[in-house]
C-alpha cells in the first residue's frame, strides 16, 4: 500500500494489511500489543478482542477507535467514537462513523481500492509518506495495490495462482540393445494312446429286508387302536399339525380350572397371573379388590415455559425455536416444527438476515449467534457484558438481555 499521514494526536498503526487508529489516551501497553498482533498478520477480531479486554468488558470504558483490515481485495471495517472511515470501491466512496453507537459499527466493502481514517474534521495540511509503524496523526490514507493480495488472502472461492519454478526436463535414457532371439524348443513326441479298461459288471441288487412287526407298546408309547375315526371338519391348524383324532365313544374332557396364583409352579416372585386376569386388567375390570384406589401419575410436560420480548414490540412464547433477524428463515424444520420467525428493522444493517436463534432444551433455554458479522452481546444484571461465540449455544436466565445491535434488544421473561 502507498500510505501517507497528517500529524495529529491519535495513535495511527500502519501495517502492510491494516490501518488502525486509537484515541490519544490509550495506554502504551495496548498500542504495543495492537502493533505486535497486526504485524503478525492479525485480523479485525483480534483488534476488537484487545480493546474489549482493556475495557474489562465495559462498553462505557471502551476507547474510541477505527480499524480497517484488508481481507484479500476486500476491506473489513470497525469504528467507534468520533472517527470516520472512508473506503473507495467499485460503486464509489462510502463513509462510516462510530458516533452515537453504544458498542461499535462494523462494515464490509468488496474490492476496495483506497482506504482512509480521519479524526473529526481533519484540516488540510501537508502529508508525509510512511511505509509502516506507529505515528501520532489526525488522518491516514492508503491506496490498495494488487501486490497487497497474497496467497493467504484468497477468500470466497478466489483461487490464487503462484508461479511454480521451471522444471528441468529429465535426460532421455539411451535405448538398451535388443536381446538376441531365443531359439524355439523342439516339439516333444506325442504319447502313445492308453487302451481303455474293460467295463466292470454291475453287482446284482440286494433284496431289501422285510420290516419287522412292531409291538403295540414301544418304550412306553401306547399306540391308538386301529378302529378309530377321523373328524371330517378341518381348520387352519390341520395343515400344520395334521387332522384331529377322535376316540370313539369318549366324551371330551372338561377344561381344568385355572390354578391359583400361589400354587403356580416356578413362580419366583408371586406375581404370575392367569389369562383371564390379564384380560380383565386390559378391560380395566378389577379382579381382586374392587374398592382399592388406583394411583394416578401426573403427566410431566417436556416443553419450556417463558417468553421473549423484543424491543421493537414483538412478544413470543417459547413453545418452540425462535429465529430473529432482518429476514429470518429456517431450512432445518417444516410443518409443526417450523420455528417462530421475528423480523426486525436494522437501518445500519448491524443485524444479519438470520441473526439469533433461541432454542428451548428441556427445562432450559439457550441462545446461538448464527455466525453474524457484527455479533451479539449478552447483558446479565450484576455481570460484565459477554460477547456470544458464533455458533455456540449459551444458557440464558430470566432477566437476561441480548443486544443484537442497531438498538434492538431481546429480553427473557418467566423462564424456569
Amino acid at each position: 500500500m502507498q500510505t501517507t499521514y497528517r500529524p495529529g494526536d491519535w495513535y495511527m498503526l500502519v501495517t502492510p494489511r491494516a490501518l488502525i487508529a486509537v484515541a490519544p489516551d490509550a495506554p502504551e501497553e495496548l498500542v504495543s500489543r495492537l502493533w505486535e498482533r497486526e504485524s503478525a498478520a492479525g485480523d479485525l477480531g483480534s483488534v476488537i478482542d484487545l480493546l474489549t479486554d482493556q475495557a474489562a468488558g465495559s462498553f462505557a470504558a471502551m476507547l474510541p477507535f477505527a480499524a480497517v483490515v484488508l481481507d484479500g481485495e476486500n476491506a473489513r471495517i470497525a469504528v467507534r467514537g468520533d472517527a470516520t472511515v472512508q473506503v473507495t470501491g467499485p460503486e464509489g466512496q462510502d463513509a462510516f462513523t462510530g458516533a452515537n453507537v453504544t458498542t461499535w459499527s462494523e462494515r464490509f466493502v468488496a474490492n476496495a481500492s483506497r482506504i482512509a481514517i480521519a479524526i473529526g474534521d481533519a484540516e488540510d495540511g501537508f502529508s508525509l509518506p510512511i511505509a509502516g509503524g506507529v505515528v501520532r496523526a489526525a488522518r491516514v490514507s492508503a491506496d490498495v495495490e494488487p501486490g497487497d493480495v497474497g496467497p493467504a488472502d484468497a477468500v470466497d472461492g478466489v483461487d490464487v495462482v503462484v508461479d511454480a519454478p521451471a522444471v528441468q526436463p529429465e535426460p532421455t535414457p539411451e535405448p538398451e540393445p535388443e536381446p538376441e532371439p531365443t531359439p524355439e524348443p523342439e516339439p516333444e513326441p506325442e504319447p502313445e494312446p492308453t487302451p481303455e479298461p474293460e467295463p466292470t459288471p454291475e453287482p446284482e441288487p440286494t433284496p431289501e429286508p422285510e420290516p419287522e412287526p412292531v409291538d403295540d407298546a414301544v418304550e412306553g408309547i401306547t399306540l391308538l387302536p386301529t378302529d378309530v375315526t377321523y373328524s371330517s371338519d378341518t381348520d387352519e391348524f390341520d395343515q400344520l399339525f395334521g387332522a384331529t383324532v377322535v376316540a370313539p365313544g369318549a366324551p371330551p374332557a372338561p377344561p381344568a380350572p385355572p390354578a391359583p396364583i400361589a400354587a403356580v409352579e416356578g413362580d419366583h416372585d408371586g406375581a404370575t397371573i392367569s389369562v383371564a386376569e390379564a384380560r380383565a386388567l386390559r378391560q380395566n375390570i378389577p379382579t381382586a379388590a374392587p374398592d382399592a384406589p388406583t394411583a394416578v401419575l401426573p403427566v410431566v410436560s417436556g416443553s419450556t415455559t417463558g417468553r421473549v420480548r423484543v424491543s421493537t414490540g414483538q412478544m413470543v412464547t417459547l413453545d418452540r425455536t425462535v429465529i430473529i433477524g432482518r429476514r429470518p428463515r429456517s431450512t432445518r424444520a417444516s410443518g409443526a416444527d417450523l420455528p417462530h420467525l421475528i423480523a426486525v428493522e436494522s437501518p445500519q444493517h448491524d443485524i444479519s438476515r438470520s441473526h439469533l436463534e433461541i432454542r428451548p432444551e428441556g427445562d432450559t433455554v439457550v441462545v446461538v449467534d448464527l455466525r453474524t458479522t457484527n455479533g451479539s452481546t449478552l447483558l446479565r444484571p450484576g455481570s460484565d457484558p459477554l460477547r456470544l461465540h458464533p455458533g455456540e449455544p449459551t444458557l440464558v436466565l430470566s432477566g437476561d438481555v441480548v443486544d443484537l445491535g442497531d438498538g434492538v434488544t431481546v429480553t427473557f421473561e418467566d423462564l424456569p
